[in-house]
C-alpha cells in the first residue's frame, strides 16, 4: 500500500507539472475505483487470518514434540520396561495414561486461546462454539497421534522429534492461507492431507462461514 501510494504520489506530481487538473490525474490514476465489502471480515483485519492459523499451528508443533519427547525419554533413559509393567503390560494403558494429563493441559492452553480471540476479539465465529470446542478437541488429540506416529516411524528421541519439527514447520506453507492448495501441484494437493494443521484450517473456515 505504501509503494502504491508512493508511485501515485509521483505521479500526480508529473501530472500536475504537465498541467492536467486533479479530476484528469485521478482518472489517468485511478481509472476504475474499486469498492470491496469483504464477507466477514469487513475490517480487513489480517490478524483474523494470521492468528487464526498460526497461534493453533505453533500450539500443535508444540503438542507434537512434547508427545513424542516424553516416550522418547522412556526409551532414552530405558525406563521402557519399568513404564510398561506400570500399565499392566498394556500399551494402549501406558500410552493413554502418560498422554492425557498433557491433553489436558493443551485443551486448556486451545480453550483459552479460542476465548480470546471470538470472545475478546470478537472474531467472526457464525458456526457457534460448540464446533470450536470440537475442533480444538480434534486438533490436539490429531497432533498427540502424529507425534506418536512418528515415534513409531523413527523410534529414536532426536529423530522422532526432528519429524516432528521439520513437519509442523512446513505445516505453515502447505495448511493453504499464504498459498491456496489447490493452486499447488498435485502431489503437494496429496501430501496435504497428511498435515493435522490443514484439517484445523478447513474445519475452521467451515465453522465461521457456518457452511
Amino acid at each position: 500500500t505504501i509503494l502504491t501510494l508512493g508511485y501515485a504520489a509521483a505521479g500526480q506530481a508529473t501530472l500536475s507539472a504537465k498541467g492536467m487538473t486533479p479530476r484528469q490525474q485521478m482518472a489517468f490514476l485511478q481509472p476504475i475505483a474499486i469498492d470491496l465489502h469483504h464477507l466477514h471480515n469487513p475490517w480487513t483485519n489480517y490478524s483474523i487470518y494470521l492468528s487464526t492459523m498460526l497461534i493453533p499451528g505453533i500450539l500443535l508443533l508444540f503438542v507434537m514434540l512434547t508427545t513424542t519427547y516424553s516416550i522418547g525419554t522412556e526409551f532414552k533413559d530405558n525406563t521402557q520396561r519399568e513404564w510398561l509393567s506400570q500399565a499392566g503390560g498394556s500399551t494402549i494403558r501406558a500410552v493413554t495414561g502418560k498422554l492425557l494429563p498433557q491433553t489436558l493441559v493443551f485443551l486448556t492452553l486451545m480453550y483459552l486461546y479460542m476465548g480470546y480471540i471470538f470472545g475478546v476479539l470478537h472474531f467472526p465465529h457464525d458456526g457457534g462454539w460448540l464446533p470450536l470446542f470440537l475442533l480444538g478437541l480434534l486438533s490436539v488429540t490429531a497432533a498427540q497421534g502424529f507425534g506418536i506416529f512418528a515415534f513409531a516411524l523413527a523410534p529414536s528421541l532426536r529423530m522422532s522429534m526432528s519429524v516432528c519439527s521439520l513437519w509442523g514447520v512446513v505445516s505453515f506453507s502447505i495448511v493453504g492461507t499464504a498459498f491456496p492448495v489447490t493452486a499447488m501441484d498435485a502431489p503437494l494437493q496429496l501430501l496435504s492431507w497428511l498435515f493435522p494443521l490443514r484439517h484445523h484450517f478447513l474445519i475452521y473456515e467451515t465453522c465461521i462461514f457456518n457452511a
